[in-house]
């Protein structure tokens, strides 16, 4: 599926350099480029919304209209202001890093130079995010079109004064929004009813998130057809919502290709909704085998997923105003299950939990686990101990990650006491016995780099991760 990227800039020699660096990307882009801002609004002016770019790369210093003065029009819009802005300009002073993401609300900013393949990885997230709140959006609209019905089919029935029809009308209209919002999140904002829903309403509680999705969507995505991608797209949602229902979990959303799913039974312990959601997941390797199988049959290739777990506590309501709302699950504990989702592509593993779901399993015998790494993700403070659950692996990783599960735990422990070459040593055994693990080859690098250059004397063993 192609992107379409605005570029303005006054400078004809960026204007090629950054469409060369484009049109020989992986992702297909198409780019229109303008020389001033005046001329890319001008231009704006005459598409369609459907035709609207879901990019716009800014220079800032222009003649006629600056970059500047180009955003704030821009978000000022109605339309435009949801199109994210990738600053990308000379301009390297803190104050105007600033100013361009606080004051004139770019979505993002590029110094020049740059390098290409961070370039690329800023305009893939934009577009990926961007591409990922238009969905949301047109499933709010679908949303606020059946909430609309609701009320229109519910006055009906009450004028008519038929208890009957009344009741058998509500069922059905609750059935029909409950496709959009799960029932255990009725049950939270609507405990009488839908027509009685309760705006604002917010509670606190400790569960269990589960973050999934697929790997190199975009890839499998670029040879499919708009129905073929979407019929692909939920015939896989369609089955994975078993595993997670089987083992009492619900789907809080769909976002693109992830699935964001929570585990909050209030006949539960905190406990058994961290193994709900480990056994969902484990559920959810084995329907990925399956799956996997009859795409074989049908010469395609196969699907991975990466899957984040973690447990806290979060807030669960109602988000928005009277006219426009939606149900929601906020907190830091959302935001680390999905960073623990994006952290299987780092270490190359397929499940990833946190030692606040770990420490909840009370049968941790039943799962084969191994301490991977203590990091501090981006937008947190406060460093984690995370852990891969590898039960989905084939047999034989699994035989290996077991006999050398010691070896390994014995050089994370010499790498964090700054023994470098005995923790490389043990590293290198394992690696020698599993040379396909990445986890060990991440290890390798780390101590062959600290015996050249020592870390800070402050290092305390975690990696920070300054990427989502």
């Amino acid at each position: 599926m192609s992107s379409n990227i605005l570029l303005v800039d006054d400078s004809k020699t960026i204007r090629t350099h950054v469409r060369s660096i484009l049109q020989h990307a992986e992702d297909d882009y198409q780019v229109v480029d303008k020389e001033d801002g005046y001329e890319a609004l001008k231009w704006l002016t005459l598409q369609p919304q459907k035709a609207l770019p879901d990019l716009v790369i800014l220079d800032r210093n222009m003649p006629n209209m600056s970059g500047d003065d180009c955003i704030r029009v821009l978000k000022s819009d109605r339309l435009w202001k949801r199109i994210p802005v990738l600053f990308l300009t000379a301009q390297v002073e803190m104050t105007e890093l600033v100013k361009g993401l606080a004051e004139l609300e770019a979505e993002d900013y590029l110094p020049k130079p740059f390098d290409p393949r961070e370039f690329l990885a800023r305009v893939k997230v934009l577009i990926r995010i961007k591409k990922a709140e238009d969905l949301t959006h047109q499933l709010n609209s679908d949303l606020e079109h059946s909430l609309v019905l609701q009320k229109q089919a519910y006055d009906e029935l009450k004028t008519t004064k038929i208890k009957l029809a009344e009741t058998e009308a509500a069922a059905k209209l609750t059935g029909v929004f409950e496709k959009f919002v799960p029932k255990e999140f009725m049950n939270r904002i609507a405990p009488e009813g839908l027509e009685n829903l309760i705006f604002g309403h917010a509670e606190s509680d400790f569960v269990t998130i589960l973050f999934s999705d697929i790997r190199a969507f975009t890839e499998i995505s670029e040879n499919l057809s708009p129905q073929e991608l979407m019929d692909f797209l939920n015939g896989y949602l369609r089955e994975m919502n078993p595993p997670i229902m089987e083992h009492q979990g619900f789907v809080d959303k769909f976002i693109g290709d992830a699935i964001m799913a929570v585990f909050d039974q209030p006949d539960k312990t905190n406990a058994d909704e961290a193994e709900n959601a480990l056994d969902a997941a484990l559920g959810m390797q084995k329907v990925l085998v399956q799956l996997n199988e009859k795409r074989k049959k049908l010469k395609l290739d196969p699907v991975s997923i990466g899957i984040g777990i973690h447990s806290g506590n979060v807030i669960i309501g109602t988000v928005g105003f009277e006219e426009r709302m939606d149900s929601t699950v906020l907190g830091d504990a959302v935001n680390l299950a999905s960073r623990l989702e994006g952290l299987t592509k780092f270490y190359g593993c397929s499940l990833i939990i946190s030692e606040d779901t770990h420490g909840l399993l009370s049968n941790q015998k039943k799962y084969h686990t191994r301490e991977l790494d203590r990091v501090m993700v981006k937008g947190r403070k406060t460093p984690l101990n995370i852990y891969e659950v590898f039960n989905g692996d084939e047999e034989e990783k699994i035989k290996l990650k077991l006999d050398f599960l010691d070896t390994f735990q014995e050089g994370m422990n010499a790498y964090r006491k700054r023994q470098w070459k005995k923790g490389l040593s043990k590293f290198k055994e394992c690696q020698k016995a599993a040379p396909t693990d990445p986890v060990y080859q991440v290890y390798i690098g780390r101590c062959e780099n600290f015996i050249t250059q020592s870390p800070p004397k402050n290092w305390n063993g975690v990696y920070e991760f300054q990427e989502k």
